[in-house]
């Protein structure tokens, strides 16, 4: 599942939607959960790694950004 961001984060959505439908059986509504577990855990650990990503560009950046803020905006 290399898929990016948004595209799984679709997907989810969708199969949340098929879940919720009435429409579907038992054993395709354990399948899409499946399905959706393991679209959740990659969201939510890729969401994770930006974060800190995030957070190490920020950290390395920050006396950089302090020191050279425009006197405007103080």
């Amino acid at each position: 599942m290399q898929k990016d961001y948004e595209s799984s984060f679709r997907e989810l959505e969708k199969i949340i939607k098929e879940l919720e439908s009435k429409d579907i059986s038992l054993e395709d509504s354990i399948k899409k959960y499946e399905e959706g577990i393991e679209l959740y855990k990659y969201l939510n650990n890729t969401l994770k790694a930006y974060e800190g990503k995030i957070k190490t560009i920020s950290e390395e950046n920050s006396k950089y950004i302090e020191d050279n803020k425009d006197d405007r905006y103080r």
